[in-house]
């Protein structure tokens, strides 16, 4: 899901419960899966914003593993700040959206890195899938230089194998350690992944 498809659902929301409903479907698309025993049905605790696993009984907030975690801050607070950034972009300042939102400045310049931070982490995977996908369309040239010696045939089909063997291997270095660091990368915003 893309984070204009999310600010356009974001702004349809105009109550704490259609934001909490909006940010469940975006985490748990395909149904609710449990993070310790990996089931898949939960109750639902009405005077917190948790789901409990069936199985396990372990308590999952909806904002759990995002920028929203462990925040005071209502889920309608923070839809209307992503909301203004997506609008406006840099031109928003820690001020003004505190007193747009009717929030207290230091919560407001908080609020502002967060979601900025969650962008540039978000900008960089989609970067690192770009060149993992420019990597692997472009073949690599073996920059190997070979004497003139004459070969047999044999020879040259042994020193082919190793070169394409040789080629593979360091395709599988590249895309391993690609996303190696596009799972590092990945420290919030668990929800808006695409």
């Amino acid at each position: 899901m893309k984070f204009e498809s999310i600010v356009n659902e974001a702004s349809a929301c105009h109550t704490e419960v259609e934001c909490e409903e909006l940010l469940m479907k975006i985490r748990w698309s395909n149904g609710f899966h449990c993070p310790r025993c990996d089931h898949h049905e939960a109750f639902q605790i009405q005077t917190r914003r948790l789901l409990e696993c069936k199985e396990c009984r372990m308590q999952i907030s909806t904002t759990a593993g995002t920028i929203m975690h462990k925040s005071k801050l209502p889920l309608l607070t923070w839809f209307r700040a992503i909301q203004m950034l997506f609008e406006f972009g840099a031109e928003v300042t820690a001020y003004a959206l505190s007193a747009t939102l009717q929030i207290n400045y230091r919560s407001a310049k908080l609020l502002l890195q967060k979601i900025s931070y969650a962008l540039q982490v978000e900008e960089n995977r989609l970067l690192a899938f770009r060149k993992l996908k420019a990597a692997r369309s472009e073949e690599v040239k073996p920059k190997i230089s070979v004497p003139n010696v004459k070969v047999n045939i044999r020879d040259q089909f042994e020193f082919s194998t190793y070169l394409a063997s040789r080629i593979s291997e360091i395709n599988r270095k590249l895309l391993l350690k690609s996303l190696v660091s596009i799972h590092l990368y990945t420290t919030f915003l668990k929800c808006f992944q695409l």
